[in-house]
């Protein structure tokens, strides 16, 4: 997995890691991030963090859901500085919504996931992630999930 310096084009070798209590308080601190990540810490939340970049570029929480065979996003948020067209650095969300697909998979829910995104990127989710609209929920299961791992993923098989 790696996300791209906008700047000099370089590619850099990111993972996503689950994060516990106390880095959940301080990224909130931080004031990097939209959302309170507090009311998370009951989630499973993780971070986005590239080779070289001490703090974190991603931020998700995820949630199980056995009974609808699917893992939730139930927040994904990009640090505020790597927002828009300004931003330092691309593939953070991607390389986030990968990752649920993979947990997805690993669940055995054929890569199932869900997330309710704000009115104003629903279509950018939708054009980007070619994922599907529901009306309450964008989704993306088997051959399209299997692509972003893919895309996201060098060879598919990193963890």
């Amino acid at each position: 997995m790696y996300i791209i310096d906008t700047i000099t084009g370089e590619h850099i070798s990111a993972a996503v890691s689950r994060i516990d209590l106390k880095e959940i308080a301080l990224i909130n601190k931080s004031k990097r991030f939209d959302f309170n990540w507090n009311a998370e810490k009951l989630k499973d939340v993780y971070k986005l963090a590239a080779e070289g970049i001490s703090e974190p570029l991603g931020l998700m929480s995820l949630v199980d859901r056995p009974e609808d065979f699917a893992i939730e996003i139930r927040l994904i948020a990009v640090s505020k500085d790597n927002k828009g067209k300004e931003r330092r650095y691309d593939r953070i969300a991607g390389s986030m919504i990968a990752f649920a697909c993979k947990e997805s998979f690993a669940a055995g829910y054929n890569g199932f996931i869900c997330l309710k995104p704000k009115t104003l990127i629903k279509d950018h989710h939708r054009e980007k992630y070619n994922l599907q609209s529901t009306k309450l929920f964008l989704v993306s299961e088997g051959n399209n999930s299997l692509d972003l791992i893919k895309a996201y993923y060098q060879d598919g098989k990193e963890k």
